[in-house]
């Protein structure tokens, strides 16, 4: 079993490497699985590609730098690293660690029992420390509600914890589809996965806020603008038996 573990970024090479050599590394390698670590970066939106590069050569062949083309956003780096991954399972988180890295030794004998896995900062069991600021808190519900009210998920409480792992054959035939660059791109895969039956598996975690992160008006407008664009796209998401069956 080989796992691909996808990192975007955007100008986080120091946050990224110290994460890498302190942490993400040492963690995988007790893990007992072949893994590689695909750090894909925006090429229009890194301001330092050079430095970026020659920060990863210092690390082992393992960790590859992928670039995600042309088109900016976290999702088009998501989506660049899924379909590069040679791996059976691919596993998306972010590089400054907001979701601990033990969750995945909750998902971990579970592997096999399911089609996705995702953190959930929502689920009973969960730590969210330190706690979100007021307008952090504002956002997170109104997007909860919003995503409620337009997509009904059965199977999902938190869409948008950046840690989601996935049978990499079903990843890549989701990335085919994905049309969403930005951060509602977790929610076209979220309803990829539920209109085509897949079995997904909520998991409790610890989760950090990041006091770097913020939020905008404009990317709260982009973001409900995006999931008017995913619903209008509910066709294209659809398997065909045959093809679902292939992926079996």
């Amino acid at each position: 079993m080989k796992l691909s573990v996808i990192i975007p970024v955007r100008n986080q090479t120091e946050k990224l490497t110290r994460n890498l050599r302190e942490s993400i590394l040492p963690y995988f390698d007790k893990q007992g699985i072949t893994y590689d670590v695909l750090v894909c970066y925006d090429k229009e939106g890194e301001s330092d590609i050079p430095g970026l590069l020659n920060a990863l050569f210092e690390f082992p062949a393992h960790v590859k730098a992928v670039e995600n083309g042309e088109k900016r956003g976290k999702g088009n780096g998501v989506k660049a690293g899924i379909l590069h991954s040679d791996a059976d399972y691919v596993l998306f988180m972010d590089a400054d660690l907001a979701t601990d890295l033990s969750v995945f030794d909750s998902i971990k004998p579970e592997l096999t029992h399911y089609d996705a896995f995702m953190a959930s900062r929502d689920l009973k069991g969960s730590i969210v420390n330190p706690k979100q600021t007021f307008i952090r808190r504002i956002t997170h519900f109104g997007a909860r509600m919003l995503i409620k009210m337009k997509f009904h998920f059965k199977q999902i409480k938190d869409t948008q914890c950046g840690y989601k792992l996935f049978k990499a054959n079903i990843a890549k035939e989701m990335a085919k589809r994905q049309i969403i660059s930005g951060f509602a791109f977790d929610v076209e895969y979220c309803y990829f996965l539920e209109l085509n039956g897949y079995r997904i598996k909520e998991v409790a975690c610890r989760w950090r806020n990041d006091a770097d992160s913020t939020v905008s008006v404009n990317s709260s407008k982009s973001f409900a603008d995006d999931l008017k664009r995913i619903k209008k796209n509910k066709k294209a998401y659809i398997l065909t038996p045959e093809q679902k069956e292939s992926l079996c």
